[in-house]
């Protein structure tokens, strides 16, 4: 970290150590060095992930101290050295890293990259250092761009492009939980016109899942325990919806699901609860043959000790970040969003930069649907 030489002061939002709340602190920061740019967060989305890495939700084995943060959308405040993807004053939405010479990246499966994981926690940059320091020491990066900071310096593989004339407050969500919910019916569900897709999940993940298979043709089911989530999604496009408030086992809601779809088959599904009961009771909704898109965290040893009653020939695909390319979904949004088929911005709550803690503790308590937090 000796040989680093840090040239600007920003402000971030640095977590110090687990089950603790973020500190806005001063920090240092390097100028961006080769197939690297330097960002001005203009927004960052907050979702599920923040909280149960602080919490420890997942054992994630973060380093600390560190800056979370990885939904940023911003302006490109500097490019480094032959940098020629972007330029100064474009506008960027922030998404996943990859290394982009993998196998999997050479076959255009950048969500599968060999180095996905350590780079989105490992806590170090591509170069294998952190691009900001507090009071000499090192501060650690979250999916290599930690944007719950004022400026970012990133890899121009953690960016893609946005139209000039797109607002950047409501642009950061569309780097992942969109993305994800999108992207998995987009590229792996791929639902024919006037098919079922039943959704298990009604956050902004099951929401973007959903307006995606409208814009395909297909019929949605909304499955949730929460009956205001689902008078929400009916108003936002669903097409029919699923209360299991009161249902106590997977076969209860796996039977109300397929009533619900009028006995009609239903080819397609995405679990976006983690909760292995509602991921047995999505498997047991499909017909033969169907296919579960499986977006959340989901527990092994309990997912294992069931497969073998819902196997029939069903197939279950665990997604990362929408199995998609964020290159070719993110763009395939915002033109979705401007050509009113995807309005994502009634999910946003916007907070000020200090009150991103309130942002944390209002989206862990489902107070709102997706918290942004606005640097400007």
């Amino acid at each position: 970290m000796g040989s680093l030489e840090y040239v600007k002061k920003v402000k971030a939002a640095v977590l110090h150590d687990f089950n603790q709340d973020f500190v806005i602190e001063e920090v240092d920061q390097i100028a961006p060095r080769g197939n690297e740019i330097r960002v001005k967060v203009v927004s960052c989305g907050i979702c599920h992930t923040e909280n149960a890495y602080r919490t420890k939700l997942w054992n994630t084995p973060l380093k600390m101290p560190i800056v979370l943060g990885h939904e940023g959308a911003g302006i490109v405040d500097a490019v480094g050295p032959g940098v020629t993807k972007f330029k100064v004053g474009d506008k960027v939405c922030m998404t996943t890293p990859y290394c982009g010479y993998c196998d999997n990246c050479k076959n255009g499966r950048t969500w599968y990259c060999k180095d996905t994981v350590p780079l989105q926690i490992g806590g170090f940059d591509y170069y294998g250092t952190t691009p900001i320091a507090l009071n000499g020491k090192p501060v650690h990066t979250m999916f290599n761009q930690s944007a719950l900071e004022e400026y970012t310096v990133l890899h121009i593989n953690n960016c893609v492009k946005l139209p000039d004339d797109f607002d950047l407050k409501i642009a950061g969500p569309l780097g992942c939980g969109l993305r994800t919910g999108a992207g998995a019916v987009y590229n792996c569900l791929k639902p024919k016109v006037s098919e079922w897709v039943a959704i298990f999940g009604t956050g902004a993940v099951g929401l973007a899942a959903m307006w995606m298979a409208k814009a395909m043709g297909a019929k949605t089911i909304m499955v949730d325990y929460n009956p205001k989530r689902l008078e929400e999604a009916l108003e936002f496009g669903a097409d029919r919806t699923v209360c299991t408030k009161d249902m106590k086992t997977s076969e209860e809601i796996a039977e109300a699901v397929k009533a619900c779809a009028g006995r009609e088959v239903i080819p397609h599904v995405l679990e976006g609860t983690g909760n292995p009961m509602v991921h047995k009771a999505a498997m047991m909704s499909l017909t033969f043959g169907g296919h579960c898109a499986q977006v959340s965290n989901i527990n092994a040893m309990e997912f294992k000790s069931f497969t073998k009653d819902c196997n029939d020939g069903k197939e279950i695909t665990f997604v990362r970040m929408g199995n998609v390319n964020g290159e070719i979904i993110i763009p395939l949004m915002a033109d979705m969003y401007k050509r009113g088929m995807f309005p994502f911005d009634k999910l946003l709550t916007f907070y000020k930069f200090e009150d991103v803690n309130q942002a944390l503790a209002d989206h862990h308590d489902g107070k709102v649907f997706k918290p942004v937090i606005l640097f400007d």
